[in-house]
């Protein structure tokens, strides 16, 4: 699972806009948006959209998650 703060970390590693990673996960802008506001998992999230946002970060290999919490540069 990917937690808002993970997305938000992720999201400025890349460089990336948040309507960049809305169009490279296939989700919707608000989808992004909802799940940055909150640090944790949000209970209504479903999987599938949070695998899709996490395949996005991890598809440039250039970021690895490790739980909940970690966010990592590969390569760094």
């Amino acid at each position: 699972m990917l937690s808002g703060a993970q997305c938000r970390m992720a999201r400025g590693l890349l460089c990336w806009s948040v309507r960049q990673l809305a169009e490279r996960a296939d989700v919707g802008l608000s989808t992004i948006k909802r799940l940055e506001a909150l640090d944790t998992v949000p209970a209504s999230a479903q999987v599938g959209t949070l695998q899709a946002i996490a395949k996005a970060f991890t598809d440039t290999g250039k970021v690895r998650f490790d739980g909940l919490d970690g966010v990592y540069m590969v390569g760094v």
